[in-house]
Protein backbone atom coordinates (compact mmCIF):
# COMPACT_ATOMS: atom_id res chain seq x y z
CA UNK A 1 0.00 0.00 0.00
CA UNK A 2 1.61 3.21 -1.23
CA UNK A 3 0.97 5.95 1.37
CA UNK A 4 1.84 9.64 1.14
CA UNK A 5 1.77 12.17 3.94
CA UNK A 6 1.34 15.75 2.78
CA UNK A 7 2.84 18.26 5.20
CA UNK A 8 5.55 17.09 7.59
CA UNK A 9 4.81 19.50 10.42
CA UNK A 10 3.69 18.60 13.93
CA UNK A 11 0.81 16.31 12.93
CA UNK A 12 2.10 15.06 9.58
CA UNK A 13 5.54 14.56 11.07
CA UNK A 14 4.39 12.21 13.82
CA UNK A 15 2.11 10.28 11.44
CA UNK A 16 4.70 10.18 8.69
CA UNK A 17 7.49 9.29 11.08
CA UNK A 18 5.61 6.37 12.63
CA UNK A 19 4.57 5.11 9.20
CA UNK A 20 8.05 5.41 7.70
CA UNK A 21 9.43 3.43 10.63
CA UNK A 22 7.04 0.53 10.18
CA UNK A 23 5.74 0.72 6.59
CA UNK A 24 8.38 0.74 3.84
CA UNK A 25 6.10 2.19 1.15
CA UNK A 26 5.76 5.61 2.83
CA UNK A 27 6.29 8.89 0.99
CA UNK A 28 6.55 12.51 2.20
CA UNK A 29 5.28 15.54 0.32
CA UNK A 30 7.35 18.22 2.02
CA UNK A 31 8.84 21.57 1.07
CA UNK A 32 11.62 24.04 1.78
CA UNK A 33 14.14 23.71 4.60
CA UNK A 34 12.21 20.76 6.00
CA UNK A 35 12.66 18.84 2.75
CA UNK A 36 16.35 19.69 2.62
CA UNK A 37 16.90 18.51 6.19
CA UNK A 38 15.01 15.23 5.64
CA UNK A 39 16.95 14.52 2.45
CA UNK A 40 20.25 15.14 4.27
CA UNK A 41 19.67 13.47 7.62
CA UNK A 42 16.24 11.81 7.59
CA UNK A 43 13.36 12.76 9.88
CA UNK A 44 14.28 12.79 13.58
CA UNK A 45 11.38 12.00 15.92
CA UNK A 46 11.33 12.37 19.71
CA UNK A 47 8.10 10.89 20.97
CA UNK A 48 6.58 9.98 24.32
CA UNK A 49 4.62 7.28 22.47
CA UNK A 50 7.04 5.91 19.88
CA UNK A 51 10.42 6.68 21.44
CA UNK A 52 13.29 8.45 19.72
CA UNK A 53 14.32 7.45 16.23
CA UNK A 54 15.33 8.72 12.81
CA UNK A 55 13.67 7.51 9.61
CA UNK A 56 13.85 8.02 5.90
CA UNK A 57 10.73 7.66 3.77
CA UNK A 58 10.91 5.78 0.49
CA UNK A 59 10.95 9.22 -1.16
CA UNK A 60 10.59 12.82 0.03
CA UNK A 61 9.76 15.45 -2.58
CA UNK A 62 7.90 18.69 -3.23
CA UNK A 63 6.75 17.43 -6.64
CA UNK A 64 3.75 15.16 -7.06
CA UNK A 65 5.15 13.99 -10.40
CA UNK A 66 8.14 12.48 -8.58
CA UNK A 67 6.03 10.79 -5.92
CA UNK A 68 3.53 9.29 -8.37
CA UNK A 69 0.02 7.92 -7.89
CA UNK A 70 -0.88 6.89 -4.35
CA UNK A 71 -3.19 4.39 -2.69
CA UNK A 72 -3.61 6.68 0.33
CA UNK A 73 -2.87 10.36 0.96
CA UNK A 74 -3.00 11.89 4.42
CA UNK A 75 -3.34 15.67 4.27
CA UNK A 76 -1.92 17.61 7.20
CA UNK A 77 -1.74 21.35 6.74
CA UNK A 78 -3.15 24.58 8.14
CA UNK A 79 -6.68 25.38 7.07
CA UNK A 80 -5.60 28.43 5.07
CA UNK A 81 -3.33 26.16 3.02
CA UNK A 82 -6.01 23.60 2.17
CA UNK A 83 -6.71 24.81 -1.37
CA UNK A 84 -3.01 24.79 -2.25
CA UNK A 85 -2.65 21.34 -0.67
CA UNK A 86 -5.46 19.92 -2.78
CA UNK A 87 -3.91 21.39 -5.92
CA UNK A 88 -0.53 19.90 -4.96
CA UNK A 89 -1.76 16.35 -4.31
CA UNK A 90 -4.20 16.15 -7.23
CA UNK A 91 -1.66 14.50 -9.61
CA UNK A 92 -1.22 11.71 -7.05
CA UNK A 93 -4.96 11.02 -6.77
CA UNK A 94 -6.80 8.33 -8.76
CA UNK A 95 -10.47 7.29 -8.46
CA UNK A 96 -9.48 4.53 -6.02
CA UNK A 97 -7.10 6.70 -3.97
CA UNK A 98 -8.22 7.29 -0.37
CA UNK A 99 -7.66 10.87 0.79
CA UNK A 100 -7.86 11.48 4.55
CA UNK A 101 -7.55 15.01 6.00
CA UNK A 102 -5.99 15.29 9.46
CA UNK A 103 -6.29 18.97 10.28
CA UNK A 104 -8.32 21.40 12.34
CA UNK A 105 -11.88 22.09 11.27
CA UNK A 106 -15.12 20.21 10.87
CA UNK A 107 -16.14 17.83 8.05
CA UNK A 108 -13.17 19.09 6.05
CA UNK A 109 -14.15 16.84 3.14
CA UNK A 110 -16.91 19.35 2.30
CA UNK A 111 -14.20 21.91 1.55
CA UNK A 112 -11.91 19.47 -0.28
CA UNK A 113 -14.42 17.75 -2.54
CA UNK A 114 -14.70 20.50 -5.18
CA UNK A 115 -10.90 20.88 -5.23
CA UNK A 116 -9.91 17.25 -5.88
CA UNK A 117 -10.31 14.79 -8.74
CA UNK A 118 -12.73 11.89 -8.12
CA UNK A 119 -11.43 9.75 -5.23
CA UNK A 120 -12.48 8.09 -1.99
CA UNK A 121 -12.57 11.17 0.22
CA UNK A 122 -12.89 10.47 3.94
CA UNK A 123 -12.93 12.68 7.02
CA UNK A 124 -10.51 12.25 9.88
CA UNK A 125 -9.58 13.56 13.29
CA UNK A 126 -6.35 13.20 15.22
CA UNK A 127 -5.65 13.85 18.88
CA UNK A 128 -1.97 14.57 19.38
CA UNK A 129 0.32 17.28 20.75
CA UNK A 130 3.41 17.44 18.57
CA UNK A 131 5.45 20.13 16.89
CA UNK A 132 8.10 20.76 14.29
CA UNK A 133 11.01 21.71 16.57
CA UNK A 134 13.20 22.64 13.60
CA UNK A 135 13.53 21.40 10.03
CA UNK A 136 13.69 17.62 10.05
CA UNK A 137 12.94 17.31 13.79
CA UNK A 138 9.54 16.41 15.31
CA UNK A 139 8.85 16.46 19.08
CA UNK A 140 5.83 14.85 20.75
CA UNK A 141 5.89 15.29 24.53
CA UNK A 142 2.57 13.80 25.71
CA UNK A 143 1.40 10.19 25.61
CA UNK A 144 -1.60 10.82 23.40
CA UNK A 145 -1.88 9.91 19.75
CA UNK A 146 -5.09 8.55 18.24
CA UNK A 147 -6.73 8.76 14.84
CA UNK A 148 -10.35 8.28 13.82
CA UNK A 149 -11.52 8.37 10.22
CA UNK A 150 -14.55 7.39 8.18
CA UNK A 151 -16.96 8.32 5.41
CA UNK A 152 -19.50 11.05 6.08
CA UNK A 153 -22.25 9.00 4.39
CA UNK A 154 -21.77 6.25 6.98
CA UNK A 155 -20.44 3.71 4.49
CA UNK A 156 -17.42 1.57 5.32
CA UNK A 157 -15.33 0.66 2.27
CA UNK A 158 -13.11 -2.31 3.08
CA UNK A 159 -10.02 -0.30 2.17
CA UNK A 160 -10.52 1.86 5.28
CA UNK A 161 -10.00 -1.15 7.54
CA UNK A 162 -6.87 -2.09 5.61
CA UNK A 163 -5.49 1.41 6.10
CA UNK A 164 -6.34 1.29 9.81
CA UNK A 165 -4.50 -2.01 10.09
CA UNK A 166 -1.34 -0.44 8.62
CA UNK A 167 -1.58 2.52 11.00
CA UNK A 168 -2.18 0.33 14.04
CA UNK A 169 0.75 -1.88 13.10
CA UNK A 170 2.87 1.29 13.01
CA UNK A 171 1.73 2.11 16.56
CA UNK A 172 -0.78 4.80 15.59
CA UNK A 173 -3.97 3.93 17.51
CA UNK A 174 -6.59 4.10 14.78
CA UNK A 175 -10.34 3.50 14.62
CA UNK A 176 -12.63 3.40 11.59
CA UNK A 177 -15.83 5.25 12.46
CA UNK A 178 -19.25 4.75 10.93
CA UNK A 179 -20.37 8.10 12.38
CA UNK A 180 -17.49 10.41 11.56
CA UNK A 181 -19.84 13.41 11.46
CA UNK A 182 -20.38 13.10 15.22
CA UNK A 183 -16.67 12.50 15.79
CA UNK A 184 -15.70 15.52 13.71
CA UNK A 185 -18.27 17.83 15.30
CA UNK A 186 -17.42 16.62 18.82
CA UNK A 187 -13.80 17.62 18.38
CA UNK A 188 -14.80 20.88 16.66
CA UNK A 189 -17.08 21.90 19.54
CA UNK A 190 -14.10 21.78 21.88
CA UNK A 191 -11.46 23.18 19.53
CA UNK A 192 -13.55 26.00 18.04
CA UNK A 193 -15.37 26.80 21.27
CA UNK A 194 -12.10 27.19 23.17
CA UNK A 195 -10.70 29.49 20.49
CA UNK A 196 -13.85 31.63 20.60
CA UNK A 197 -13.48 32.05 24.37
CA UNK A 198 -9.82 33.04 24.11
CA UNK A 199 -10.63 35.53 21.35
CA UNK A 200 -13.74 36.87 23.09
CA UNK A 201 -11.83 37.53 26.34
CA UNK A 202 -8.57 38.26 24.51
CA UNK A 203 -6.57 36.16 26.92
CA UNK A 204 -5.63 32.63 28.03
CA UNK A 205 -7.68 30.25 30.17
CA UNK A 206 -6.79 31.96 33.44
CA UNK A 207 -8.09 35.32 32.22
CA UNK A 208 -11.29 33.70 30.92
CA UNK A 209 -11.99 32.04 34.26
CA UNK A 210 -11.41 35.30 36.19
CA UNK A 211 -14.80 36.49 34.93
CA UNK A 212 -17.47 35.29 37.40
CA UNK A 213 -19.86 35.07 34.43
CA UNK A 214 -17.52 33.10 32.18
CA UNK A 215 -19.52 29.89 32.54
CA UNK A 216 -22.58 31.68 31.16
CA UNK A 217 -20.54 32.80 28.15
CA UNK A 218 -19.02 29.33 27.85
CA UNK A 219 -22.44 27.68 27.78
CA UNK A 220 -23.67 30.15 25.16
CA UNK A 221 -20.66 29.50 22.91
CA UNK A 222 -21.06 25.73 23.21
CA UNK A 223 -24.80 26.08 22.64
CA UNK A 224 -24.21 27.88 19.36
CA UNK A 225 -21.99 25.06 18.14
CA UNK A 226 -24.39 22.32 19.18
CA UNK A 227 -27.34 24.17 17.61
CA UNK A 228 -25.58 24.61 14.26
CA UNK A 229 -24.57 20.94 14.28
CA UNK A 230 -28.20 19.96 14.90
CA UNK A 231 -29.37 22.26 12.11
CA UNK A 232 -26.99 20.41 9.80
CA UNK A 233 -28.43 17.07 10.89
CA UNK A 234 -25.76 16.08 13.43
CA UNK A 235 -27.07 15.34 16.92
CA UNK A 236 -24.23 15.34 19.43
CA UNK A 237 -24.19 13.23 22.63
CA UNK A 238 -26.10 14.76 25.53
CA UNK A 239 -22.97 14.96 27.66
CA UNK A 240 -21.01 16.99 25.08
CA UNK A 241 -21.37 20.39 26.74
CA UNK A 242 -20.42 19.17 30.21
CA UNK A 243 -17.40 17.24 28.94
CA UNK A 244 -16.10 20.32 27.14
CA UNK A 245 -16.70 22.52 30.19
CA UNK A 246 -14.93 20.07 32.50
CA UNK A 247 -11.91 19.98 30.21
CA UNK A 248 -11.71 23.78 30.07
CA UNK A 249 -11.90 24.11 33.84
CA UNK A 250 -8.76 21.97 34.13
CA UNK A 251 -6.64 23.92 31.65
CA UNK A 252 -3.50 25.56 33.09
CA UNK A 253 -3.96 29.35 33.49
CA UNK A 254 -1.65 30.08 30.55
CA UNK A 255 -3.32 27.61 28.18
CA UNK A 256 -4.54 28.91 24.83
CA UNK A 257 -5.35 27.48 21.43
CA UNK A 258 -2.84 27.64 18.60
CA UNK A 259 -5.23 29.94 16.73
CA UNK A 260 -5.38 32.46 19.57
CA UNK A 261 -1.62 32.17 20.06
CA UNK A 262 -1.12 33.15 16.42
CA UNK A 263 -3.61 36.01 16.58
CA UNK A 264 -2.42 37.44 19.90
CA UNK A 265 1.17 37.13 18.69
CA UNK A 266 0.42 39.58 15.91
CA UNK A 267 0.01 37.31 12.89
CA UNK A 268 -2.26 38.81 10.23
CA UNK A 269 -5.65 37.09 10.26
CA UNK A 270 -5.12 35.74 6.74
CA UNK A 271 -2.03 33.85 7.96
CA UNK A 272 -4.00 32.07 10.68
CA UNK A 273 -6.90 29.60 10.77
CA UNK A 274 -9.39 32.28 11.87
CA UNK A 275 -11.53 31.91 8.74
CA UNK A 276 -11.19 28.13 8.66
CA UNK A 277 -12.22 27.61 12.29
CA UNK A 278 -14.33 30.49 13.67
CA UNK A 279 -15.24 32.13 10.38
CA UNK A 280 -16.60 28.87 9.02
CA UNK A 281 -18.85 28.53 12.06
CA UNK A 282 -20.20 32.05 11.51
CA UNK A 283 -20.91 31.18 7.89
CA UNK A 284 -22.65 27.91 8.81
CA UNK A 285 -24.78 29.88 11.27
CA UNK A 286 -25.86 32.18 8.46
CA UNK A 287 -26.60 29.25 6.17
CA UNK A 288 -28.72 27.42 8.74
CA UNK A 289 -30.38 30.50 10.25
CA UNK A 290 -28.91 29.77 13.69
CA UNK A 291 -27.70 32.91 15.53
CA UNK A 292 -24.00 32.81 16.48
CA UNK A 293 -23.43 36.12 18.32
CA UNK A 294 -20.41 35.05 20.37
CA UNK A 295 -18.67 33.48 17.40
CA UNK A 296 -19.37 36.62 15.39
CA UNK A 297 -17.92 38.91 18.06
CA UNK A 298 -14.80 36.77 18.40
CA UNK A 299 -14.37 36.55 14.64
CA UNK A 300 -14.85 40.25 13.95
CA UNK A 301 -12.47 41.26 16.76
CA UNK A 302 -9.55 39.76 14.83
CA UNK A 303 -10.74 39.55 11.22
CA UNK A 304 -9.87 43.20 10.58
CA UNK A 305 -6.25 42.64 11.63
CA UNK A 306 -4.84 41.94 8.21
CA UNK A 307 -1.45 43.59 8.62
Amino acid sequence: MKIAVFGIGGVGGIVGGALAKGHPDTYFYVRGDNLDAIRRNGLKVESAVFGDFTVRPKLASDKASELGAMDVVFVSCKGYGLKAACEAISPMVRPDTVVIPLLNGVVVSDLMEPLLPPCILADGTIRVFSRLEKPGHIVQSTEMCSIVFGMKDGSRPAVLDRIAAVLNKAGLKTTVSENILVDSWSKYVMMCGNSVLFCYYDGPAGKVREDPQYRKVFDAVTGELIAVAAAKGVVLPAETAEKVAAAFSNFPPDAMSSLYRDLSGGKPARETELDHIIGRMVEMGRQTGVPTPYHTIAYERFASRQD
